[in-house]
C-alpha cells in the first residue's frame, strides 16, 4: 500500500515538474512573444496590426501541419525510447530531415505561386509580407522535426530552452526591425528572426546525438500514423484561424485589427497552457505502450488547463478596460466587453487541444471527422452571420462547447471513437 502511494507521489512529481520546466519555456517564449504584439500593435495601428494579425492566423495555418511532425516523431521516438532503441531514433530523425526539407522546397515554390491570390483574399497590399512568410516553411519543418525529437526523448530542459531563445529571437528581431521602419515586414521578420535562433540551438544539441549508428527499420507504420496527424493538426488550427481570416473578409481594417487584438489576447490562454498537451504526449504514449493507466495522466492535464484558463478570464472579466489600455493602448478599447467572454472560448478550446493530442497518443483517430465536421460549421456559420464580433465570439463558444462535451463523453464512455493504428512493434 505505501509503494503505491510513493510511486503515485513520485509519477505526480515528475509529471508537476516536467510541466513546470516545459510551462516556462513556453511561458517566457510567450511573454517575449507578447510584449513584442504588445509594441506592434501601438506602433502599426489597427489597420496595419489587422494585416499583421490575418498573416499571423496564415503562419499558424502554415505552422500547425507541419507540427504534426513534431507530434509524428515524437510518438515514434518515444515508442523507441521505451525499448532502448536509440540506433532507430538516429535513423528516424535524419531520414525525415532529408526527405521532408525536399518537401519543404516544393510547398515553398507553390506557396510563392498562389501568393497573389492569398494577398487579394486578405486585402494585403504589400505581397513582400508574403516572401518573408514563405520562409517559414522550410524553417519550420526542421525545427520541428528535431524539437518532435527531444519531446519524445522527453528532453523538455533543451526543449524548454529552444521556446526561450526564439522568444528572445522574436522580440530583439521584431522589435528593431519594426523600429528601424519596417511595418508589417518588419513584424513577420522577426517572426523568421526567432525560428532561427531556435533552430541553432536545437541543432547543436540534436546532431550531436545524431552520430549514434543508425538502424533502419519498417517505416509504414510512421506513414499510417501520419495522415490523420496531420488532419487533426490543421483542424485543431482552422479552429482558431478561421475566425480571424473571415473578420479580416467580411470587416473593415479597423475592425479586422481590434479582432487581431482580441484573438492575440485570448491566446495567452491556449498558448500558456500548450507546455501541457506537449509534456502528457509522449508520457501518455509510453503508458499505453505499457499497458499503464493513462486517463489519470489525461485529468490531471485537464484540471491544469482549467484552472490555469480559469483564472486568466475571470482576470479578463474583472480588468477587461485596464488589460486593454496597459497592453495595446486607448485605441482598442472597443474590445473590453469580448474580453472575457472570448476566455472562455479559449479555455474551452484548449481543453479540446489537450483531448485530441491524448487520443492520438494511443492511437485513436475516429474523432477527427469530429473536428474536421466543427471545422466546417465554424466556416459555414460565421459566413452567414457577422453582424458584429460579438455573435463571432458566441457561435465559437457554443460550437466549442459541445464539440467538447462529445469528445470527453468519447473518454468516459471508452471509446466510441476509436481506429486503432497499432504502434511499431
Amino acid at each position: 500500500m505505501f509503494k503505491i502511494i510513493k510511486n503515485k507521489i513520485k509519477d505526480n512529481k515528475e509529471f508537476l515538474k516536467d510541466n513546470f520546466i516545459l510551462f516556462s519555456g513556453l511561458f517566457i517564449l510567450n511573454i517575449l512573444g507578447y510584449f513584442f504584439h504588445f509594441y506592434a500593435g501601438r506602433k502599426l495601428g489597427p489597420e496595419d496590426y489587422g494585416i499583421f494579425g490575418s498573416l499571423l492566423s496564415l503562419i499558424y495555418i502554415i505552422l500547425m501541419p507541419l507540427n504534426s511532425l513534431q507530434t509524428i516523431i515524437s510518438k515514434f521516438v518515444s515508442n523507441f525510447k521505451v525499448k532502448n532503441d536509440y540506433e532507430k531514433i538516429s535513423y528516424l530523425v535524419s531520414n525525415s530531415l532529408k526527405k521532408l526539407v525536399i518537401y519543404g522546397v516544393i510547398i515553398t515554390i507553390i506557396f510563392l505561386l498562389l501568393s497573389p491570390i492569398i494577398a487579394s483574399f486578405l486585402k494585403v497590399s504589400n505581397i513582400i509580407s508574403l516572401i518573408i512568410l514563405s520562409s517559414f516553411i522550410i524553417l519550420g519543418i526542421v525545427v520541428l522535426v528535431i524539437r518532435g525529437a527531444l519531446q519524445g526523448l522527453q528532453k523538455f530542459k533543451i526543449l524548454g530552452l529552444s521556446y526561450i531563445m526564439e522568444g528572445v529571437g522574436k522580440f530583439i528581431g521584431g522589435f528593431l526591425l519594426i523600429y528601424i521602419g519596417f511595418g508589417v515586414n518588419g513584424a513577420i521578420g522577426g517572426l523568421v528572426i526567432s525560428y532561427i535562433v531556435a533552430l541553432i540551438l536545437v541543432s547543436i544539441y540534436i546532431f550531436k546525438f545524431l552520430k549514434i549508428k543508425k538502424e533502419k527499420f519498417d517505416s509504414k507504420e510512421i506513414y499510417k500514423y501520419s495522415l490523420p496527424v496531420f488532419i487533426m493538426l490543421i483542424s485543431l488550427t482552422l479552429f482558431y484561424s478561421i475566425d480571424v481570416l473571415l473578420v479580416k473578409h467580411f470587416f473593415d481594417s479597423d475592425m479586422a485589427g481590434y479582432y487581431a487584438a482580441l484573438a492575440l489576447l485570448g491566446k495567452i490562454i491556449f498558448f500558456g497552457s500548450l507546455s501541457v498537451s506537449m509534456v502528457m504526449f509522449p508520457k501518455v504514449s509510453e503508458s499505453h505502450i505499457l499497458n499503464k493507466d493513462h486517463k489519470n495522466i489525461l485529468y490531471k492535464s485537464l484540471l491544469l488547463i482549467l484552472s490555469f484558463g480559469g483564472l486568466i478570464s475571470l482576470f479578463y472579466f474583472i480588468f477587461s478596460k485596464f488589460t486593454v489600455n496597459l497592453l495595446f493602448g486607448a485605441d482598442y478599447l472597443e474590445i473590453t466587453n469580448l474580453l472575457g467572454l472570448f476566455g472562455i472560448v479559449m479555455t474551452i478550446f484548449s481543453l479540446i487541444y489537450v483531448l485530441a493530442f491524448y487520443y492520438a497518443s494511443i492511437n485513436k483517430t475516429k474523432f477527427i471527422y469530429l473536428l474536421v465536421l466543427f471545422n466546417l460549421l465554424e466556416a459555414i456559420l460565421i459566413w452567414f452571420f457577422h453582424n458584429s464580433l460579438m455573435q463571432i465570439i458566441i457561435i465559437l463558444l457554443i460550437l466549442f462547447g459541445i464539440l467538447f462535451l462529445i469528445m470527453i463523453l468519447g473518454v468516459k464512455g471508452n471509446a466510441k471513437l476509436d481506429i486503432n493504428y497499432s504502434s511499431i512493434q
